[in-house]
């Protein structure tokens, strides 16, 4: 009787675990491509003078009784710094 040849695979086969029989998955062989990178963004900075005036009007808009989401698009900031202005400066 004659054995028949397998195949080999590119893959690697799974394998099971020892105590639980279960098959562990295994990654595949083959090559991804490189996520594209975006461009790098130039960081904002804010002069002094500006974050005053942001800092006055934000606690206007919000004892004016807005809502923070409201105030914060008006500016044209976000929500997490519009707490910063708010709370510290």
């Amino acid at each position: 009787m004659a054995k028949k040849a397998k195949k080999k695979v590119a893959a690697k086969t799974a394998t099971r675990s020892k105590k639980t029989k279960k098959v562990i998955a295994v990654k595949s062989v083959k090559a991804r491509k490189p996520a594209a990178k975006k461009a790098p963004r130039k960081a904002a900075r804010r002069g002094t003078a500006d974050v005053a005036k942001l800092r006055k009007a934000v606690i206007v808009g919000i004892k004016s009784g807005k809502s923070a989401e409201v105030v914060a698009e008006q500016l044209g900031i976000s929500r997490p710094y519009l707490y910063r202005l708010k709370s510290n400066g």
